[in-house]
């Protein structure tokens, strides 16, 4: 769906914070939409079927979800290096000369795939719960993370965005675990 407004809105083709907005609102829109559509699924199954239904309920479906929009997020985003390692010599980062684009392109898309295992559990739990706030921080903590890829574009060295990512990641990682009742200790135990 991106790439169709990126084709139909020929003027802002050259602008890559237009697209990286209305891509993060199709995304995080089509997530939602999924989540529905699953959940309408579930209780057709659960009327026409005698045996449990609750495979596509939960925090595990989320999760899994989640885990499938990262990874084709990461897919997406490493194509996109891999074509840039076409010709000779080692490609790096034009905001840093001393960072190849494989491992800066590696470390965002890494963070980038827990960030959408965290997005996908917060949003199918937003949806289920109608707590439009969390909806609102998953919007907003996917736009911005997506923003700092700009960056890269300005010449700055990409390992701002690296780290802001991973500081994302970890501030979203740690409210998605304490949403859903995530427990330390057992964690923490050294047999």
């Amino acid at each position: 769906p991106g790439a169709l407004i990126w084709l139909a809105v020929v003027p802002l083709r050259d602008y890559l914070a237009f697209t990286l907005v209305f891509s993060v609102i199709l995304q995080e829109a089509l997530r939602i939409v999924f989540y529905k559509l699953v959940d309408r699924a579930n209780s057709a199954l659960s009327r026409i079927s005698t045996e449990t239904t609750d495979m596509f309920t939960g925090p595990k479906y989320a999760l899994i979800a989640g885990l499938g929009y990262g990874a084709m997020s990461a897919m997406f985003m490493y194509v996109n290096v891999l074509s840039a390692a076409s010709g000779p010599g080692t490609y790096y980062v034009p905001g840093s000369p001393t960072m190849p684009i494989f491992v800066s392109g590696a470390l965002q898309a890494s963070a980038m795939t827990g960030l959408h295992v965290c997005w996908g559990l917060l949003c199918f739990q937003g949806v289920q719960t109608n707590n439009y706030p969390t909806l609102v921080l998953v919007f907003a903590s996917h736009l911005v993370v997506s923003s700092l890829t700009i960056l890269n574009e300005q010449g700055i060295s990409p390992i701002y965005a690296i780290i802001s990512a991973y500081t994302l990641l970890a501030i979203i990682g740690c409210y998605t675990f304490k949403r859903f009742r995530g427990d330390m200790k057992p964690l923490l135990k050294i047999p």
